[in-house]
């Protein structure tokens, strides 16, 4: 998972240098074994961003990252580390498709869509107390 969302905060931080308010779609192939490993929704402002899969949430304020899996039932909390940015190559395409290919994998954004408006901050955070009691919740920071 934690390959996952490095892969993902990467293309979605690096597509955030053109525009500063996005939201798209997004799909991950792993290209050795040509399936698709993920496809959701993203949103980004600045150094923020959200992730929604079926089975995946991600909130990051640009400073802490919580990552909700349904799968586990687990939250974990933990700071964001965008370091590996300085390796990624980009590739604008036309149709308003962005690919971000990194190590094994291929990250394809559609749909993006400029956002005039910004998000309110509580957008990208999310509050451990929602979560039930059988909810497995790690504090990483």
């Amino acid at each position: 998972m934690k390959r996952f969302l490095f892969l993902l905060t990467l293309l979605l931080c690096t597509a955030a240098g053109a525009q500063q308010r996005f939201s798209c779609r997004f799909t991950m192939v792993d290209n050795t074994t040509g399936k698709t490993i993920a496809a959701g929704t993203g949103y980004v402002q600045d150094d923020c961003y959200r992730l929604e899969t079926d089975w995946m949430r991600v909130w990051c304020n640009g400073k802490d990252r919580w990552i909700f899996s349904s799968r586990s039932d687990e939250l974990v909390i933990e700071p964001n580390d965008v370091s590996f940015l300085k390796d990624i190559d980009i590739t604008r395409r036309s149709g308003g498709k962005t690919v971000v290919t990194y190590e094994n994998y291929t990250i394809t954004l559609t749909d993006i869509q400029e956002k005039a408006e910004p998000w309110s901050g509580t957008f990208f955070i999310i509050d451990p107390e929602l979560f039930g009691d059988d909810t497995i919740i790690t504090d990483l920071r």
